[in-house]
């Protein structure tokens, strides 16, 4: 802006006329000094109108460059299209939004199980047909599949993430492929659904600045349903296998199969972006269950990050031989539909252990793992 000084006597007083304009900073018309002694009121009257001309391009200028401000008021009217902000900031957000410290040795979206794994196309191929036949065939099967990655991601963020939650390790933190084809950054409706909080919200809060509808879903924290945020709405619901309400201890729980939630939003024919899953065991159930009923759904799908739970009980193996047998058929069900490994590491608060008496593969318990939808 500029400083505007003005000195007029009538025309009447032929001794001095004079309108000075002085510049201050930078922009248009500034950091000048003009002077002119003016004879009439006509030539006064034509510098006035050109410097309200020029304060009029100025101003529009500003505006023109300056983002739409929000409408908060009760009597705002509804858009009935989400503006979307461009890419650039709506990523600049999402870093700005994330505080929490990252963990160690944590730098790219690679395989942190095993630094020397290599999985062919070949061997790829002959995995997914693969029928175990014993323990250390089925244990080997499952490992290998978890600790060889190989889906190709140009530009991927972990969002998300709480340091010493419970007195834990970082943990709660999620990695996104943000690449175009998937769709996350490019629509004005992306969707997320998120199974399982455990009263840490960094990933929801996090993602919320994508400008994505979010739904969470939590059984277990005590809370009615209810909306976060503008963009995030909590479900008091968990997912399942089946449609049922079971007591834990001493309170009920709603469980829901996907299907059922899906069709709850009336999301049928919606595409998911991100569908994020951290419901302790119950992955297993949710996914054979989608296998059994519902696999369409899946097709709507673009990213699936789940963190997994692998039992084992040496008291009753041969309930464990047909548990981990489904393991196995949730991972190569999931490849033939299409979706690819892209990340996968060991969860912060757990190591590789000999998990079998009978069985030299070592492995850990809990894994997170990204799946990418390129079939």
């Amino acid at each position: 802006m500029c400083n505007i000084v003005a000195y007029d006597v009538t025309a009447r007083d032929k001794s001095f006329k004079y309108f000075g304009v002085r510049g201050v900073g930078p922009g248009p018309g500034c950091g000048f000094l003009a002077g002119a002694v003016l004879q009439n009121r006509r030539k006064l009257a034509v510098l006035l109108l050109l410097l309200i001309l020029q304060g009029l391009f100025v101003i529009y200028s500003t505006m023109k460059t300056s983002p739409t401000a929000q409408c908060n008021g009760s009597n705002c009217p509804v858009p009935t299209v989400t503006i979307l902000h461009p890419i650039s900031t709506r990523l600049r957000d999402l870093l700005l939004g994330t505080t929490a410290a990252p963990p160690p040795r944590q730098s790219s979206p690679a395989s942190q199980t095993s630094a020397t794994a290599v999985w062919t196309e070949e061997a790829r191929a002959k995995w997914r047909t693969l029928k175990p036949k014993n323990w250390e065939e089925l244990a080997s099967a499952v490992f290998d599949y978890i600790e060889k990655p190989y889906a190709k991601c140009g530009k991927s963020m972990r969002i998300g993430g709480q340091a010493d939650y419970k007195n834990r390790k970082f943990d709660g933190y999620k990695w996104v492929c943000l690449d175009p084809a998937l769709g996350l950054l490019q629509t004005n409706s992306c969707l997320i659904y998120s199974f399982g909080v455990d009263h840490d919200w960094s990933f929801d809060d996090n993602v919320q600045r994508l400008q994505c509808e979010i739904h969470a879903f939590d059984p277990s924290i005590g809370q009615k349903d209810h909306k976060r945020s503008e963009h995030i709405s909590f479900h008091n619901l968990g997912i399942g296998g089946r449609d049922e309400t079971i007591q834990v201890r001493g309170r009920r729980w709603d469980v829901r199969t996907y299907q059922s939630v899906v069709s709850m939003l009336g999301h049928q024919r919606r595409t998911v972006h991100y569908l994020k899953v951290d419901v302790e065991g119950a992955e297993w159930d949710m996914f054979t269950q989608i296998f059994t009923s519902s696999p369409q759904l899946l097709q709507n799908v673009r990213q699936i990050g789940m963190e997994i739970h692998l039992a084992y009980d040496p008291r009753d193996r041969n309930a464990g031989l047909d548990r981990w047998r489904e393991y196995l058929a949730v991972f190569q069900r999931l490849e033939a539909m299409g979706f690819r490994l892209f990340h996968s590491e060991m969860n912060p608060y757990t190591g590789a252990e000999k998990l079998f008496p009978t069985v030299s593969r070592r492995g850990s318990r809990v894994y997170e793992l990204v799946w990418l939808y390129q079939p």
